[in-house]
């Protein structure tokens, strides 16, 4: 009889893991629409909304944290060039 080996273990766990987040991911929305226009929707509930697409549509999406991040990183980006050009600026004063 062969060995469990954690390697077979962990695949085995990621996998199902994977499976079962992304079937979620991709059925949430379309049972949400049904009970929706069957009037079997919880009210007592937060249910999220979701846009055509599937996409969610909330006060912050995670496309809206997407669009933030990259707004923060490029004001950063900003302002480290700003000290590298300041930094430059003093060398070259003391110059």
């Amino acid at each position: 009889m062969p060995r469990i080996r954690f390697f077979d273990v962990a695949a085995f766990g990621l996998v199902g893991f994977v499976g079962i987040y992304t079937g979620t991911q991709f059925f949430e929305p379309i049972i949400i629409d049904r009970l929706r226009k069957d009037g079997n929707l919880r009210t007592d509930v937060e249910i999220p909304q979701y846009d055509e697409e599937g996409n969610p549509v909330s006060p912050k999406s995670m496309l809206d944290l997407r669009e933030d991040m990259e707004k923060i990183q490029q004001q950063q980006k900003g302002i480290l060039s700003d000290l590298q050009q300041q930094q430059q600026q003093q060398l070259d004063q003391k110059k």
